[in-house]
């Protein structure tokens, strides 16, 4: 195994992240969890796998995906962006961490 990636779907548990993003009243899913072994970066892999996760996300009938990054995280967001998810906003959470915030409709 060389990566992995999680698609977030609990309505619940994005509750606070669909309050940031205005986007209560819509099912959301989040792009998370996204990890690639260091010895495999740059090839790509990582855009791959998000590129599953939104067919999933499609296919599940989600009405927006969302992602973040720490904004010194280039890589990851020049990747939500090369996916096709567009910059928001950059915040801090209720949890205190700096994100750039990012979201697609899918519907």
């Amino acid at each position: 195994m060389f990566g992995m990636a999680q698609l977030y779907v609990s309505q619940s548990m994005l509750a606070d992240f669909k309050k940031e993003f205005e986007l209560e009243d819509y099912t959301v899913c989040e792009l998370g969890g996204n990890l690639v072994l260091p010895e495999y970066r740059g090839n790509g892999i990582t855009t791959n796998l998000q590129r599953l996760e939104l067919e999933l996300a499609k296919n599940l009938n989600f009405d927006y995906i969302i992602s973040m990054a720490h904004p010194d995280n280039i890589s990851s967001c020049k990747t939500l962006e090369k996916v096709g998810l567009n910059f928001v906003k950059e915040t801090r959470l209720s949890n205190g961490f700096l994100r750039k915030l990012y979201m697609l409709k899918l519907k």
